[in-house]
């Protein structure tokens, strides 16, 4: 038996209950979008992040501020566990191919738990230069974002 996709009204709700730091917007009625901004503390700093989803796809998270801090010559990556572009990335925060993620789920009890792990491991890796959240590596990661995207 599969669960039921969630609307978009219900992903709206869900966010509104556990992050009500985070404003939703819809972005198209007929596309059954949504975009939320809001502010979180992992550890030590503050982000502001943006969560856009579509119905049918998978929810993307970028930070906003403050601007993600590259480390050129690090063996994981610049920047690891991020979908391209470079300039303005998406996190990684689940493997597609392994179904970690469907439209069953509510984004706010996994995409915002997840970014907020993310941003732990981030925090790590600008200290050690060691990514420990586990995942495909850079190329890896590369690869696979064009798979799944087009």
């Amino acid at each position: 038996m599969t669960a039921a996709i969630l609307s978009i009204d219900e992903q709206i709700a869900t966010m509104k209950a556990a992050w009500p730091q985070f404003t939703a917007r819809r972005i198209d009625r007929r596309a059954q979008s949504a975009r939320w901004a809001g502010s979180v503390r992992p550890q030590f700093a503050s982000y502001s992040l943006e969560i856009r989803y579509e119905l049918g796809s998978f929810p993307k998270v970028r930070v906003l501020s403050p601007e993600l801090v590259r480390l050129p010559g690090n063996s994981e990556g610049q920047l690891p566990h991020v979908y391209p572009p470079a300039d303005d990335p998406t996190l990684c925060l689940f493997d597609p191919s392994e179904r970690e993620w469907t439209a069953a789920m509510t984004i706010a009890s996994t995409t915002v738990p997840w970014a907020l792990d993310w941003l732990a491991c981030y925090e790590l890796w600008l200290m050690t230069g060691r990514w420990t959240g586990g995942g495909r590596h850079a190329g890896q990661l590369v690869n696979h974002a064009r798979e799944t995207t087009g």
